[in-house]
């Protein structure tokens, strides 16, 4: 008995600190992301924030509409690195001819089809784009390192805290402001 009481204070110890850091992070975007100055953007509800630990990459999906324009800006602990990737990518249906049992048939996939890439521009935080049509986005974030050592050496199971820390995506949007000239007819 007095073992099985161990192993219970042993995962509680171990599972508790690391419950608790993911609660702290769950608003961290509200927090930490710095909004636009263009008093226009609005708040969206589909902002996220999670713990993330080095080496990992997770995805946010998120719909955005025509006729708005929006603005996606990421804010991490400092622990986690200034190099962050952030790419956005379209999920697409395409059709896909398959064989199967010697039959071709037409089968429909889903895509990624990469839009935006940080990397191609400075490991920016931040984009801003207006939508022509509605679309389903995956906003895909991925920290550097591997959280656990190099591989020549014997990985823990367990990550300590400097391997891990929040990262918070603030999404804004606002209406796409008309252009050129309107209302001008006879």
């Amino acid at each position: 008995m007095k073992y099985i009481n161990k192993i219970v204070l042993i995962v509680v110890i171990l599972i508790v600190p690391t419950m608790s850091f993911g609660q702290y992070c769950n608003h961290y975007h509200d927090k930490y992301c710095a909004p636009s100055e263009n008093e226009i953007f609005k708040l969206n509800g589909q902002s996220k924030s999670a713990l993330f630990s080095k080496g990992q990459t997770s995805e946010l999906s998120i719909l955005v509409y025509k006729k708005l324009d929006y603005r996606i800006s990421l804010c991490m602990d400092e622990n986690l690195g200034s190099q962050v990737g952030f790419k956005i990518y379209e999920m697409k249906k395409v059709r896909v001819e398959k064989v199967v049992k010697d039959n071709t048939v037409i089968v429909i996939e889903k895509q990624k089809e990469l839009l935006y890439d940080n990397s191609e521009d400075g490991y920016a935080n931040e984009i801003e784009f207006s939508v022509e049509k509605s679309r389903r986005l995956v906003v895909e974030i991925s920290i550097p390192g591997d959280g656990g050592g190099s591989s020549t050496k014997k990985k823990s199971k367990l990550l300590k805290s400097s391997d891990m820390g929040c990262v918070g995506i603030l999404v804004e949007h606002m209406t796409t402001p008309k252009t050129g000239f309107y209302g001008t007819g006879f």
